[in-house]
């Protein structure tokens, strides 16, 4: 029988060289943690409270050192990661497998192992988009092999590569894949192939919603039945039901409304004509008149519950603009009470850089990224 070929870089005696390199890679990957808090832009590490989190659940298959005695295992992995930076991401696993020896005579080896380290993600896992990331980990794994003599529990070292999908649902699971190169001490230094597929589950930060369309002015609105307008019934609100007919006046600019001219639900409209001081929750004068007029709209239709979102672009670090977002939004929602409306109607919350609708690397991009929406329920 002709013995399998091995690469020269699973040699653990006669090359030192390859165990060297993924000491230092994992190793380097935890010492500076701290510096890696701060992105390009010089962004601070996330706060607690809005730090973008993950679980993910995977099964595991292993193509083992053949100086272990098994020829691969299968196996489960499950990981726990956390937002470092919008790019960076802190992720601690734990994985357990059992290694086929292929010998009816001898028991098969089992693995239990835990880890820690960084991941890099080209995207920030934005969950509008599939994102590709690299890893490198350090942790422990108990052996249970034969002789019992060589049970114990060794060094590990890691390093992989992986991608995850966009969100496949409006809950944000996504499918994750990835493979690393696994080193450990046991039995004189083994090197382990691991490749793991499944999911990830986000627990903060990942929520997908509606694409919409922004425009300066809404001119028109699409019907599904046309209708006539006389020349002496006019639409004061512009909503393209004339006033005769019109059971809910001073619609809000750019709402899609029913045949009687009372908004539709589960839409979101943007506020294009509503901004604020640069770097700062106080409204332009220009703004707050026209949520004089939005507050008079809002009045008329007393059953709608509205969420005001608030929106940032990715200039700054994340932390700074999530606590921006949520304060626009605050602004926005206490000034509308201050005009009459109901405070149990309007609710505020901020999403940050997390939801761009265009490109942030440029000057028009981020100017549409800098926004207020409402988010329109009964």
């Amino acid at each position: 029988m002709t013995k399998p070929v091995r690469v020269a870089f699973i040699s653990s005696s006669k090359f030192p060289l390859r165990r060297y390199a993924m000491a230092v890679f994992s190793v380097a990957a935890l010492c500076f943690a701290p510096w890696l808090q701060a992105d390009q832009e010089g962004s601070t590490p996330l706060s607690n409270n809005v730090v973008p989190q993950f679980v993910s659940i995977m099964g595991l298959y292993v193509d083992s050192d053949n100086d272990r005695g098994a020829s691969e295992g299968r196996g489960i992995r499950g990981a726990y990661g956390r937002s470092v930076t919008s790019k960076w991401y802190w992720e601690t696993d734990g994985f357990g497998t059992i290694l086929e020896t292929g010998d009816d005579t001898m028991l098969d080896f089992y693995q239990l192992g835990i880890s820690t380290g960084l991941s890099w993600s080209l995207r920030g896992r934005d969950p509008a988009h599939w994102t590709p990331y690299l890893m490198g980990m350090v942790g422990a794994t108990y052996n249970d092999a034969q002789p019992d003599s060589r049970d114990g529990i060794d060094l590990t070292l890691a390093a992989g590569a992986g991608a995850v999908t966009r969100s496949l649902f409006s809950n944000g699971i996504r499918l994750r894949a990835e493979v690393r190169y696994l080193y450990d001490t046991y039995a004189s230094e083994q090197t382990d192939w691991h490749i793991s597929a499944g999911i990830e589950i986000p627990l903060q930060g990942a929520r997908v919603v509606e694409r919409v369309v922004y425009v300066e002015r809404v001119t028109e609105v699409a019907r599904e039945v046309p209708v006539m307008v006389a020349i002496d019934d006019p639409d004061s609100d512009g909503d393209g039901v004339p006033d005769s007919r019109d059971l809910c006046p001073g619609t809000l600019p750019g709402a899609r409304v029913d045949a009687t001219g009372c908004i539709i639900e589960s839409q979101t409209i943007a506020l294009s004509n509503v901004a604020f001081e640069l770097g700062s929750d106080r409204l332009t004068t220009s703004s707050r008149n026209a949520l004089d007029n939005i507050a008079v709209s809002l009045q008329s239709q007393t059953d709608m519950s509205i969420e005001i979102a608030g929106h940032t672009d990715s200039q700054g670090s994340v932390d700074y603009n999530m606590n921006l977002s949520q304060q626009r939004a605050n602004a926005v929602r206490q000034y509308l009470i201050s005009q009459g409306v109901a405070e149990e109607q309007l609710t505020a919350k901020g999403y940050g850089p997390h939801e761009p609708v265009a490109d942030n690397a440029t000057v028009s991009g981020r100017a549409m990224n800098r926004r207020v929406e409402f988010r329109i329920s009964r």
